[in-house]
């Protein structure tokens, strides 16, 4: 199995103001701004703004997301080239699934599921994989590239090497 780029992610109500505290109050340094809804930090983990139509609120509820009391607002967030091969092999272990493959908003295939402790892991498709298809499918054109996956184009440029 190959999986890469584990990154912590925590779930808030307003990313903005969640960035602030971990720039302004902690010190945290922003790697990735993806459009102001997703941020990556230097020191290791992301928070993410989730949006009512994402399908983690669709599957859980927002309100199991957004509630401080409850430990759904967080995940274990891998990226990899073999999704539909992971994918099989957790099927056939019988893993539970939180979802089974689906493309996000932004283009990217996931899927998420639970470990034999309850805690939720998403696994992705590596972001070149991801941003080369869509790059590809929008005609080569990074613009409509960068809004329909809400990644800046000059991330765009160092990630597919353009």
């Amino acid at each position: 199995m190959d999986l890469k780029n584990c990154t912590a992610v925590l779930f808030v109500k307003d990313a903005l103001k969640a960035r602030d505290f971990y720039v302004d109050l902690l010190g945290m340094t922003i790697v990735m701004n993806n459009g102001d809804q997703n941020f990556m930090f230097k020191e290791g983990f992301a928070i993410w703004q989730i949006m009512e139509q994402n399908i983690i609120p669709q599957k859980l509820g927002m309100d199991k997301i957004s509630d401080a009391n409850l430990p759904s607002r967080f995940e274990l967030c891998f990226e990899t080239g073999e999704l539909d091969t992971i994918y099989q092999k957790l099927k056939s272990n019988d893993v539970i699934f939180l979802h089974e493959i689906n493309t996000e908003l932004w283009g990217q295939r996931t899927i998420r599921f639970y470990d034999n402790g309850g805690h939720l892991i998403e696994v992705g498709e590596a972001m070149p994989i991801f941003l080369r298809r869509i790059y590809e499918e929008e005609g080569h054109n990074l613009e409509a590239t960068s809004r329909r996956t809400f990644t800046p184009v000059e991330a765009l440029q160092q990630i597919l090497g353009i």
